[in-house]
């Protein structure tokens, strides 16, 4: 371990944590569960054929989940705060190629780092301008760079530690960390451009009145009702297509559904599987299901008695029937997931320690931890974590009374939870279940420490100090291969089901496709058909 990456651990600090956690809330978001960035071309062509529009015409009306908790990108942590600021009214130095983890330019035309991963370059493109008229020079990536790593930004840890910023040339912004930080490229693609003129008025200024580069203009809020952009007719293209966005606040689920059958509005994303079926059916409505990086999981505090037991882990892994969750709770819109990374990430493999279904080889590893039956356990969720997620920790609960385990599955308050997931060594419970999204599309929780956090999971430390120290090829891809091996045979998370997304619009609507994270739309290029 080198000198200069020890040093970098040492500013993890419980501040950063608690900030960390409020800001994914276990890689969950507030009101439906949370999975980055996506590239310009990410989007899908258009479905029934036809052309975009010369200028930008129509308003699209999109089903949303709820009054948004921060319109400032370097807060906004959830659901009900990204779809309307990522990609719309914000753009990023860099994206995703498609549905890969692949990454490409999107205001940098290119980007390199130094062989040690401490020297970032970023080669922005000429004549990008703000919605405000500001040009996008390093000065304001910078300006944009320290407004993220201020205290109380919740996105700051996307960002090196005590980083110094070079600005001198207007076109290129080099950014120096004192250890390596391999992840940077992929962590750009989540911290959104904001204009320098917005940052000079403070957080106050940047929740109210957004300004970024994207395709989209912020017009309105009005609480409990609607979020309104218009098109930047100065985007550089390709579109926007259409005229205005308007997310209608609707937070019922039911009521969501209600409004697209009606007509009232035009797109609802994250559709619940229970209502997946019968749209289907509706010959008006188009219906599509995507894979997303995100994770259904059960992650066990490994410090705590009895779950400290590792053969208890193992007991409770094989007694998780996988396909039932899948098949009964999530309606078959999901996938068996035995990684704790989702298939797309960069680092994947899956291990090679498995836990199929097998209830005798569950009561077999219950006698050899050597713990009196019945073995109690508490686990915890919030309604907030996901829609399914109690009916989780139920089914999960009726398995484990098949070998001798009684898991109590307990209902908390959101910010509880995520105070169990900063320490959970000062809770009276065992576990807590929720879906992990991987934002970067590449180690991030990982790189940030966050199973040692939630886990208590030590055991990983030297192989993942040595993976954050490491540049991207492969001994890094092996590093992180033996990091998920090692998961696979010690258990602290215990991966349940990969998490696909339900969407449903109009048939008017073309060149929609849902993100790879499941809740971050784009919508530069979709547009109405006449």
């Amino acid at each position: 371990m080198s000198k200069n990456h020890t040093t970098a651990n040492q500013y993890w600090t419980r501040r950063e944590t608690l900030r960390y956690a409020a800001a994914t809330a276990l890689g969950l978001s507030a009101g439906i569960p949370l999975l980055g960035g996506c590239s310009i071309g990410s989007q899908a062509p258009a479905a029934n054929g036809g052309q975009p529009p010369a200028q930008p015409t129509g308003t699209l009306r999109v089903a949303h989940l709820g009054d948004p908790t921060s319109l400032d990108p370097s807060i906004a942590g959830n659901a009900v705060s990204l779809p309307i600021v990522s990609h719309n009214i914000y753009e990023s130095l860099l994206g995703f190629s498609g549905d890969t983890s692949e990454l490409l330019g999107v205001l940098a035309e290119r980007w390199e780092s130094s062989p040690d991963g401490r020297q970032w370059t970023f080669y922005l493109k000429d004549g990008v301008t703000f919605h405000d008229g500001a040009p996008l020079t390093s000065s304001a990536v910078k300006k944009t760079f320290q407004y993220y790593s201020r205290s109380g930004a919740q996105w700051a840890v996307l960002l090196p530690p005590n980083a110094t910023y070079d600005d001198s040339d207007p076109r290129v912004i080099r950014i120096s960390s004192p250890a390596s930080f391999p992840d940077l490229g992929r962590n750009a693609t989540l911290i959104r451009m904001i204009s320098p003129n917005l940052v000079d008025r403070g957080p106050e200024a940047v929740n109210k009145t957004p300004t970024g580069t994207g395709p989209f203009r912020f017009e309105s809020y009005t609480t409990a009702k609607s979020i309104v952009l218009t098109a930047n007719r100065q985007y550089r293209g390709p579109g926007p297509y259409l005229e205005g966005l308007q997310f209608q606040i609707i937070p019922d689920a039911s009521a969501r559904v209600a409004a697209l059958r009606s007509g009232s509005v035009d797109l609802v994303y994250n559709v619940p599987p229970s209502d997946a079926a019968a749209l289907k059916t509706a010959s008006n409505l188009a219906v599509t299901e995507k894979p997303l990086w995100r994770v259904g999981q059960l992650i066990i505090f490994t410090k705590h008695q009895p779950v400290d037991n590792l053969a208890l882990r193992r007991a409770i892994a094989h007694a998780i029937d996988k396909e039932a969750i899948v098949k009964s709770i999530l309606r078959g819109v999901g996938r068996r997931q035995d990684n704790i990374l989702p298939e797309g990430i960069y680092g994947y493999r899956q291990p090679a320690t498995q836990y199929p279904y097998d209830l005798d080889k569950a009561r077999q590893f219950l006698a050899q931890s050597g713990l009196p039956s019945p073995v109690e356990i508490e686990a915890v969720w919030s309604p907030e974590l996901g829609e399914n997620i109690g009916r989780v920790e139920q089914a999960i609960s009726g398995m484990l009374s098949q070998i001798g385990v009684t898991m109590k599955a307990t209902q908390i308050p959101f910010a509880e939870v995520t105070k169990v997931i900063v320490d959970p060594k000062t809770k009276p419970y065992h576990a807590v279940a929720g879906e992990l999204g991987w934002l970067t599309g590449g180690p991030l929780f990982f790189a940030t420490k966050y199973f040692q956090r939630t886990s208590e999971f030590d055991a990983m430390n030297d192989l993942n100090t040595r993976m954050l120290s490491t540049p991207d090829g492969p001994e890094r891809l092996q590093l992180m291969a033996d990091l998920q091996e090692l998961f696979a045979q010690q258990l602290p998370a215990i991966p349940l089901y990969n998490s696909i997304q339900v969407d449903a619009y109009s048939n008017a609507v073309q060149g929609y496709s849902a993100p790879k994270d499941g809740f971050q739309p784009r919508f530069g290029q979709v547009y109405l058909s006449q």
